[in-house]
């Protein structure tokens, strides 16, 4: 596996180090689909850091395309074959039990488990990071499950930890530390990042950037 996860965006620091997940020198030959649907759930007035965190990912210089989830809710083909055309597929912030949803409704979820699998990038901010995880319980604090037509507590299980983003944040630090408490709880291992860092995994080896 390899999975390059945020709790935000991708930070200048942070792009080479991505880039050497991917195995490509220059940023411009690396194709990421990015994965916004996260955010469906907010109203207009509210999107203005999936804006600032879309042009953050395509100031590096990648070749960054969306890729509405939206468009292959009633089974439409395609999906698979757009997304095997990238080196990265990467699932932006937002609400994680739509994410989940949304992911599971287009069949995106078996899509990038098996890419993953097969050694294609998946990255992830925030609820794109939880999501990879074995569990999305506990963040129920953070994100209304409510907002997801249909809730589903297991994640992608493309880590055996589960991500906890915003680590220290001043708005969610203290939900995320009682999410990552609930979790060491019920026996799961928990990795916490915080908004400047970066949790890259190659196979068994893994790091945190700062």
């Amino acid at each position: 596996m390899k999975l390059f996860l945020t709790s935000q965006t991708i930070s200048p620091t942070q792009g080479p180090h991505l880039m050497q997940l991917v195995g490509k020198d220059k940023p411009q030959d690396i194709k990421i689909a990015l994965i916004e649907n996260a955010a469906d759930t907010y109203t207009e007035d509210r999107k203005a850091w999936v804006y600032d965190n879309r042009a953050d990912i395509q100031s590096h210089g990648f070749q960054v395309d969306l890729v509405d989830l939206a468009d292959y809710q009633l089974g439409e083909a395609g999906l698979l074959s757009r997304l095997e055309a990238y080196d990265v597929i990467w699932l932006s912030g937002g609400n994680t039990y739509y994410l989940r949803w949304i992911l599971h409704e287009t069949g995106a979820d078996s899509m990038i488990q098996d890419l993953a699998r097969q050694g294609k990038v998946v990255g992830g901010a925030s609820a794109g990071a939880i999501v990879v995880g074995p569990t999305l319980k506990h963040f129920e604090l953070a994100d209304d499950p409510a907002d997801a037509p249909e809730v589903t507590y297991d994640g992608l299980c493309l880590t055996d930890a589960v991500i906890i983003p915003h680590w220290g944040n001043e708005k969610y630090g203290e939900i995320m530390a009682d999410a990552e408490k609930n979790l060491q709880s019920d026996g799961f291992e928990t990795v916490h990042i915080t908004d400047d860092q970066a949790l890259a995994i190659d196979g068994s080896a893994q790091r945190v950037i700062d």
